[in-house]
C-alpha cells in the first residue's frame, strides 16, 4: 500500500503542479513532495532489481535515474553557454555544488543513520558502518576519475580529450559492474512481494517503476528548482549561489531519500554504494558530457572554458572527492569519518571566501595523503582487489 500511495501522490501532485500553476513557493513545496514520493518508488525498484542483476549494476541504474534531473540541468546550461557565454559559469556551479553536497552532506547523513538508527544489523559494528567488498569497484573508479579531474583546473578547460577519457572510464565501470555475480539474497515487505512474482512480470514491473520514478522526477524538478529560485530572489540571494546550492537540492534529494530508506532497512552497503556510484557517474559521464553539449551549442568542436572561480571550485570539489575516496578505501565509514566530512563541508559552505575555500581544499588533499601514509594497506588492498 505504501508503494501505491507514493505513486498516487506523485501522479496527483504532478498533475496539480502542471495544471493548477501554483505560486513559486507552492511549486517548490509540491515539487519537493513529488520528488520524495519518486525517491521511495526508486528505493523499491532498486532493491527488487537486485534479484535479477548484480548489486553494483543495480546501484548504477539507481544513481543514473536519481541524478537524471541534474544531468538535464547541467547539459542544458552547457549547451546554452555555447550561445551565451555567461551560462557556462552556471553549468560548472551546479555540477560542483551537487558533487560536494553528495559527499560532504549525504555520505555523513547515511553514515549517521547506519550507526545510530540501524544498530544490530550485520553491516554496522560499534561506531562504524561496514561496507561490502563489492563497493571496491566503485571506490576504485571514483579514485581514478578524481585523480584525473585535477587536470581540469590546471589546464583551465574541459576539452574533448577529457570527454573521451571520462566517458570511457564510465563505460568500463558499467561493463565490469554488469558482469558482477553478486546478488541480493534477502528481501522483505513490498520488495519481497515483488521478487516473488514470475520473472517476466517482475522484470516488467521493476522497469515500469524505474520509468515512472524517473518521469516524476523529470516533470517536477524544473518547476521545483524554478520555484526555489524565484522564492530565493525575493530575499536577494545571488543567481550563482542559487544555481550552485539550490538547484542541486532538487536533483540530489531523491538520492538522499533512497539512501536513507535503504539504510533504515539495514541495507547500508546498498545505500552507500548508490551514493558512491553517483559520484563516479558525475565525475565521468556528466563532466565528460559538458564539452560535448557546449560544442553543440557553439556549432563547432571547442573545449569548455573555465574562469578563475570555476577552476577554484573544481579544485575544491576534486580535493574533497580525493579525501572521501581514500577515507572509505578501508571499507568502513565510522562516526568520526562522517563527522569530519560533515564539518569540512559546512566550513567551506558557510565561509565562501576564496582563500578559505582554497585552504579547505588543501586540507582535504593533506588529510588524504596522511591517511595513505598512515595506512598504506587500504590502497594496496583496493588495487589488489581490482586486479584479481
Amino acid at each position: 500500500m505504501s508503494l501505491l500511495a507514493a505513486i498516487l501522490v506523485g501522479l496527483i501532485g504532478g498533475g496539480a503542479l502542471h495544471f493548477l500553476h501554483p505560486p513559486p513557493y507552492g511549486e517548490a513545496l509540491l515539487g519537493g513532495v513529488i520528488i520524495m514520493a519518486a525517491g521511495y518508488v526508486l528505493s523499491v525498484a532498486v532493491e527488487a532489481a537486485q534479484k535479477d542483476v548484480s548489486r553494483s549494476f543495480a546501484t548504477i541504474i539507481l544513481a543514473l535515474l536519481a541524478v537524471l534531473p541534474e544531468y538535464a540541468v547541467d547539459i542544458y546550461l552547457a549547451y546554452m553557454g555555447g550561445e551565451h557565454p555567461h551560462y557556462v559559469h552556471y553549468a560548472t556551479a551546479n555540477m560542483t555544488g551537487a558533487n560536494r553536497m553528495l559527499l560532504g552532506l549525504f555520505w555523513p547523513i547515511v553514515g549517521f543513520v547506519g550507526v545510530y538508527v540501524a544498530r544490530g544489523v550485520k553491516a554496522v559494528r560499534g561506531k562504524a558502518v561496514l561496507l561490502d567488498r563489492s563497493l571496491r569497484l566503485e571506490i576504485f573508479f571514483l579514485l581514478v576519475a578524481t585523480l584525473y579531474s585535477f587536470k581540469l583546473p590546471l589546464t583551465g578547460r574541459i576539452d574533448l580529450l577529457d570527454s573521451f577519457v571520462l566517458i570511457t572510464l564510465f563505460v568500463i565501470y558499467a561493463w565490469i559492474a554488469s558482469s558482477s555475480h553478486l546478488r541480493e539474497e534477502e528481501f522483505e515487505g513490498i520488495v519481497g512481494e515483488i521478487v516473488s512474482l514470475p520473472k517476466t512480470f517482475r522484470v516488467a514491473l521493476v522497469i515500469l517503476l524505474f520509468v515512472l520514478a524517473g518521469g516524476l522526477i523529470l516533470i517536477s524538478v524544473e518547476k521545483f528548482t524554478e520555484g526555489l529560485i524565484e522564492t530565493g530572489k525575493l530575499v536577494g540571494i545571488s543567481e550563482y549561489l542559487l544555481i550552485q546550492w539550490v538547484a542541486p537540492v532538487a536533483s540530489e534529494l531523491p538520492e538522499l531519500v533512497v539512501a536513507i530508506l535503504l539504510a533504515l532497512k539495514g541495507k547500508t552497503t546498498t545505500a552507500i554504494g548508490a551514493l558512491v556510484s553517483s559520484k563516479v557517474n558525475q565525475w565521468t559521464l556528466l563532466v565528460g558530457a559538458l564539452p560535448l553539449a557546449y560544442s553543440l551549442g557553439s556549432g563547432k568542436l571547442v573545449p569548455l572554458p573555465l574562469d578563475a572561480i570555476q577552476r577554484e571550485e573544481l579544485f575544491l570539489t576534486a580535493a574533497q572527492s580525493l579525501f572521501g575516496s581514500v577515507l572509505i578505501a578501508d571499507m568502513k565509514l565510522s562516526r568520526e569519518d562522517a563527522l569530519m566530512l560533515f564539518l569540512l563541508f559546512w566550513m567551506q559552505w558557510l565561509i565562501p571566501i576564496p582563500s578559505v575555500r582554497m585552504v579547505v581544499g588543501i586540507v582535504y588533499v593533506v588529510l588524504a595523503l596522511l591517511l595513505i601514509f598512515k595506512d598504506r594497506s587500504r590502497m594496496l588492498s583496493l588495487l589488489r582487489y581490482f586486479w584479481q
